[in-house]
């Protein structure tokens, strides 16, 4: 009993299920005040705020809890105990067209503060919009990892979610 404790203990999987990360997902409030301000209000990082999809907060919120269990992160809902992990959305907008020509392409705007204690102690910032091959021929390996085509917002938070969870893994466990 005492050597299979010690083993789930080294391996992480006790610490893990009696210290599960908090997840806090929210959206930026845009009014006619809101549109002045060019800082986020937790890390005063500059943000781009644009439209937030009445659901962004559901689809990122889904996608991290997808990600963190396919990582095999224990976490629950809300700000936790002592960490948690607090994705601000400030821009979340649909592509306008088709997979291969688009009026206006996707783009997602989102922070990801990691607070322990209160304290903010890493930030993941994903803005990006996607741009054509033509925009920007430094971007040839995204556009081929895309197949070619015009993203949707989905998949581009995905990335960005991807990316933020890469970034702050060790901060997370």
């Amino acid at each position: 009993m005492i050597v299979c404790l010690a083993v789930l203990y080294t391996t992480g999987f006790l610490f893990a299920q009696e210290n599960p990360i908090g997840i806090f997902v929210e959206k930026l409030a845009i009014d006619k005040e809101t549109r002045k301000i060019d800082k986020c209000k937790y890390c005063g990082k500059f943000i781009k705020f644009g439209k937030i999809h009445t659901d962004a907060n559901i689809v990122v919120g889904n996608q991290i809890g997808e990600e963190l269990d396919y990582r095999k992160i224990q976490y629950e809902w809300g700000r936790g105990k002592n960490k948690y992990l607090h994705v601000y959305i400030y821009r979340f907008e649909e592509r306008k067209g088709g997979n291969f020509a688009v009026e206006k392409p996707a783009g997602v705007g989102f922070h990801m503060h990691v607070i322990e204690n209160g304290i903010i102690k890493r930030i993941f910032v994903f803005d990006e919009d996607q741009r054509s091959l033509s925009e920007n021929v430094l971007d040839v390996g995204k556009f081929l990892k895309r197949g070619g085509k015009w993203i949707t917002v989905d998949v581009l938070s995905r990335e960005g979610i991807e990316k933020g969870l890469n970034f702050l893994a060790d901060d997370l466990k």
